[in-house]
């Protein structure tokens, strides 16, 4: 009886350790952000090569085991939802230098406000997924996505088109995010 209690009690003190380090890794990672906003909710693990370059707004959820390369910049827009084991990446490999391996060529990814990104989504460099847009599961893209637009498949291509909001309905107005803010200097 007293070493089944004293399991529950070492059970629920490794739990709460466990949240507590998560909560301190993600407050670590979103003050190493170039640009972090309110209630942003990230599920661990995540994993961030670059979190100087990367801008998230505002409500936007990340769930476990998304990877973002965002050395090249990547800028997330607000009330996304990004599924589990997704990969965003700006930077790549030039495959036409004969040691591409010593090469690394960035480009911008921008995520507009209200995407939905499926879980095991691959994001390229260099691409626009415009506002309110819905990238299917397994998705591979590799160039721009229309605004409302739902693509699916490797490579992702439009496959319908969600009905746009009427006005005042999606909740940030700002305008699509800016690839062009100033970064710190290092």
């Amino acid at each position: 009886m007293i070493k089944l209690l004293v399991r529950r009690w070492v059970s629920r003190l490794a739990l709460l350790l466990s949240d507590w380090a998560d909560q301190a890794r993600e407050q670590r990672l979103k003050r190493a952000m170039h640009k972090c906003g309110p209630a942003v909710q990230l599920y661990w693990p995540v994993i961030v090569a670059g979190p100087e370059a990367l801008d998230i707004g505002e409500g936007t959820s990340i769930a476990p085991f998304v990877h973002v390369w965002a050395g090249g910049r990547v800028i997330i827009g607000s009330h996304c939802m990004i599924g589990a084991h997704a990969a965003i990446t700006s930077l790549t490999h030039d495959y036409l230098q004969p040691e591409m391996h010593r090469t690394m060529v960035a480009k911008p990814v921008v995520i507009e406000d209200e995407v939905w990104i499926g879980s095991h989504a691959v994001i390229l460099p260099g691409v626009t997924i415009g506002r309110g847009a819905v990238v299917g599961a397994g998705s591979v893209v590799t160039h721009d996505v229309p605004p409302y637009g739902i693509v699916v498949g490797i490579p992702a291509r439009v496959k319908a088109t969600r009905p746009t909001a009427p006005e005042g309905r999606l909740s940030c107005n700002s305008g699509p995010p800016r690839v062009d803010t100033p970064l710190p200097s290092p």
